[in-house]
């Protein structure tokens, strides 16, 4: 190796720690305000100037932080605020940091904003997938908006060329049960099965959690065995929730073999 060449390695090696090292202490920092910074305005001056790093712009859970702090304090301008600051990195034409941008939104309560990143996501030539999909249909229920979920559904599949996945389906069931649609949400099994997509403990305890405590107890069982008959073991939540239906009841005598059922995850 040349001396030039050593030269050239060395410096590009020393170039790299020292971004790196500023990149943590950036870092450091904003952590620092998320924790002790009271004055909100000034916080949120400092994550717009930390999320110039690109290191900074790949931590979720700093985001996640931040905007939960924001929302709590009923900041909803502020998060619109850093979000939309969000839109002028090179990041927002990739899917998983709009996906980001999308959760943030509607885990505010801000579904509007939500889907307005979602539409805008063409003009940025990014990619929309059953990625981005999942977050938009997160938004409304984390929103309560819950009758958008299975309209959406509906037409956005079709339309993005996309297909549901696991995630999806166990999006729409959850919003079916919020509304109370119980029979819509069992229903969706059947769609499950017919495409192909193998529900899971989430499908199935979604389904129990609401039958259950609705007073729809043979239902809940009929949901049961059908857990059983593909194979997905219960949970905790599983048996909690018959609990309740059995309670509901006042199926005391039968609640006693589900206390003991329990005893095994303890």
């Amino acid at each position: 190796m040349s001396p030039w060449q050593l030269h050239g390695n060395l410096r590009r090696m020393f170039t790299t720690s020292s971004a790196s090292a500023s990149a943590s202490a950036i870092i450091t920092s904003f952590l620092r305000d998320l924790s002790n910074e009271r004055d909100l305005d000034r916080l949120v001056h400092s994550f717009e100037q930390a999320s110039q790093s690109d290191r900074f712009r790949s931590k979720h859970r700093i985001y996640e932080r931040t905007v939960r702090r924001l929302a709590l304090a009923k900041r909803f301008q502020s998060i619109e605020d850093i979000l939309e600051h969000q839109k002028t990195f090179k990041d927002i034409s990739k899917e998983g940091f709009s996906a980001r941008l999308i959760t943030l939104y509607g885990k505010s309560g801000m579904v509007q904003n939500a889907h307005k990143v979602f539409d805008e996501m063409p003009q940025r030539n990014c990619p929309r997938t059953v990625l981005s999909l999942n977050a938009l249909l997160a938004s409304y229920l984390h929103s309560n908006v819950f009758d958008m979920v299975p309209t959406l559904f509906n037409h956005l599949p079709t339309q993005l060329s996309v297909e549901p996945n696991l995630v999806t389906y166990n999006t729409v069931i959850k919003a079916f049960c919020e509304m109370g649609s119980f029979d819509s949400a069992s229903s969706m099994l059947d769609d499950m099965e017919l495409k192909g997509v193998k529900p899971d403990v989430i499908t199935f305890n979604t389904l129990l959690d609401g039958l259950y405590s609705n007073g729809r107890f043979e239902d809940g069982e009929k949901i049961w065995k059908r857990m059983e008959d593909e194979h997905v073991a219960p949970d905790v939540q599983s048996y909690n929730a018959k609990l309740v239906g059995m309670c509901v009841e006042k199926r005391s005598g039968d609640a006693v073999v589900v206390v003991i059922a329990l005893h095994k995850f303890l």
